[in-house]
């Protein structure tokens, strides 16, 4: 569960290129936080082995019951989602699979009334590219913030300013703002800002 507070310092300005009438115009901007509340991780739904379309060595996404459920937890009373950020499955997805999700759940939101529903999209990988293109696919899905953990394969050989360069680095590419997830047991003593 996460849980956010609408007054978070830590969303920073951000500087960012627009091209509007053909013409290039920089705008900042203040990258607004989640609404207060609880955020629940989702699951991601694979379908059972009795389905037909089954594989037992990539089994296919249930998108129907992923859709489902994400609206029962809206229904229930439950602020956001965070989706692809702290199950555990979402680093064996691909993009395409990723965004299947994201883009899943988006459309059944917007088609049960819920077209703001505040969706925390996570992002699985470690290099910056990679991460800077789930983000922007996070956001083509409808998903309106992303979610990435902090480094930790090099986390031994990672510095305190390695971290906040690699987040700068993430952070003034997305087309979203990013939020900062920390496994202790990945950071090596690191304080994470």
């Amino acid at each position: 569960m996460l849980s956010c507070h609408s007054q978070n310092p830590i969303f920073r300005v951000t500087q960012v290129q627009l091209k509007r009438n053909g013409e290039h115009e920089n705008e900042t901007m203040i990258a607004s936080p989640p609404p207060a509340g609880v955020y629940v991780p989702v699951p991601t739904f694979f379908v059972s082995r009795t389905a037909q379309n089954y594989n037992a060595v990539a089994a296919p996404l249930d998108l129907e019951t992923q859709a489902r459920h994400s609206l029962h937890l809206a229904k229930s009373g439950i602020t956001g989602l965070v989706l692809l950020g702290s199950t555990g499955e979402a680093v064996h997805l691909s993009d395409k699979e990723r965004f299947e999700v994201l883009s899943a759940v988006r459309k059944a939101f917007d088609g049960a009334g819920f077209k703001e529903y505040p969706l925390i999209a996570g992002t699985a990988a470690q290099n910056i590219e990679v991460v800077v293109e789930q983000l922007k696919s996070a956001k083509e899905a409808g998903c309106q913030w992303g979610l990435c953990l902090v480094p930790g394969y090099f986390a031994g050989a990672s510095t305190q300013q390695g971290i906040i360069q690699w987040f700068t680095a993430v952070a003034d590419q997305s087309p979203i703002p990013v939020m900062m997830r920390v496994l202790p047991h990945f950071q090596f003593n690191l304080v994470i800002p």
